[in-house]
Protein backbone atom coordinates (compact mmCIF):
# COMPACT_ATOMS: atom_id res chain seq x y z
CA UNK A 1 0.00 0.00 0.00
CA UNK A 2 1.39 3.61 -1.13
CA UNK A 3 1.73 5.84 1.38
CA UNK A 4 0.23 9.24 1.26
CA UNK A 5 2.36 12.37 2.67
CA UNK A 6 0.17 15.10 4.42
CA UNK A 7 0.65 18.08 2.25
CA UNK A 8 0.32 21.48 4.10
CA UNK A 9 -1.67 24.10 2.32
CA UNK A 10 0.18 27.34 1.79
CA UNK A 11 -0.96 30.75 0.29
CA UNK A 12 0.33 33.76 -0.83
CA UNK A 13 -1.98 37.35 -0.80
CA UNK A 14 0.03 40.14 -2.65
CA UNK A 15 -1.53 43.86 -1.70
CA UNK A 16 -1.49 46.29 -4.62
CA UNK A 17 2.26 44.59 -5.27
CA UNK A 18 3.55 46.61 -2.33
CA UNK A 19 3.87 43.84 0.03
CA UNK A 20 2.04 40.48 1.25
CA UNK A 21 1.50 37.88 3.16
CA UNK A 22 2.46 34.13 2.63
CA UNK A 23 1.23 31.38 4.95
CA UNK A 24 2.50 27.92 4.95
CA UNK A 25 6.65 28.80 5.40
CA UNK A 26 9.14 26.42 6.33
CA UNK A 27 11.87 28.22 6.84
CA UNK A 28 13.47 31.72 5.88
CA UNK A 29 16.47 31.14 3.73
CA UNK A 30 17.35 34.99 3.10
CA UNK A 31 15.65 37.96 3.16
CA UNK A 32 17.78 41.09 1.29
CA UNK A 33 15.91 44.34 -0.33
CA UNK A 34 15.80 42.83 -3.58
CA UNK A 35 14.72 39.25 -3.29
CA UNK A 36 13.26 36.78 -0.06
CA UNK A 37 14.06 33.45 -0.52
CA UNK A 38 11.67 30.71 0.86
CA UNK A 39 10.81 27.52 1.20
CA UNK A 40 6.95 26.35 1.82
CA UNK A 41 5.03 23.14 1.56
CA UNK A 42 4.56 23.61 -1.91
CA UNK A 43 8.67 23.75 -2.79
CA UNK A 44 11.08 26.69 -2.97
CA UNK A 45 9.82 30.53 -3.57
CA UNK A 46 11.58 33.54 -4.15
CA UNK A 47 9.78 36.91 -4.44
CA UNK A 48 11.77 39.42 -6.22
CA UNK A 49 11.31 43.40 -6.17
CA UNK A 50 12.47 46.45 -4.80
CA UNK A 51 12.36 47.82 -1.59
CA UNK A 52 11.78 44.72 0.18
CA UNK A 53 11.70 44.73 4.18
CA UNK A 54 10.62 41.70 6.18
CA UNK A 55 7.75 42.71 8.58
CA UNK A 56 6.96 39.65 10.21
CA UNK A 57 7.89 35.96 10.49
CA UNK A 58 6.68 33.37 12.64
CA UNK A 59 8.39 30.00 12.38
CA UNK A 60 6.32 28.34 14.40
CA UNK A 61 2.55 29.55 12.36
CA UNK A 62 4.42 29.70 9.17
CA UNK A 63 3.63 32.89 8.27
CA UNK A 64 5.64 35.90 7.05
CA UNK A 65 4.40 39.39 6.15
CA UNK A 66 7.08 41.56 3.86
CA UNK A 67 6.18 45.07 2.52
CA UNK A 68 7.76 46.13 -0.93
CA UNK A 69 7.93 46.70 -4.37
CA UNK A 70 7.03 43.04 -5.80
CA UNK A 71 8.60 42.51 -9.57
CA UNK A 72 7.65 38.39 -9.74
CA UNK A 73 7.00 35.55 -7.78
CA UNK A 74 8.79 32.35 -9.36
CA UNK A 75 8.28 28.83 -7.46
CA UNK A 76 11.41 26.59 -7.76
CA UNK A 77 10.61 22.70 -7.42
CA UNK A 78 11.51 20.82 -4.37
CA UNK A 79 14.98 19.38 -4.47
CA UNK A 80 15.16 15.42 -4.34
CA UNK A 81 17.91 14.28 -2.02
CA UNK A 82 20.77 13.50 -3.03
CA UNK A 83 20.58 9.71 -2.24
CA UNK A 84 17.17 9.34 -3.75
CA UNK A 85 18.59 10.88 -7.01
CA UNK A 86 21.93 8.95 -6.77
CA UNK A 87 19.78 5.12 -6.61
CA UNK A 88 17.25 5.53 -9.15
Amino acid sequence: MEEKKLVKPHSVKIENRAGGTLTGVKKLISAAPNAIELDTHGGGMTVSGADLKLERYDEAEGMLTFSGSVGAIKYTGAKVPLLKRLFK
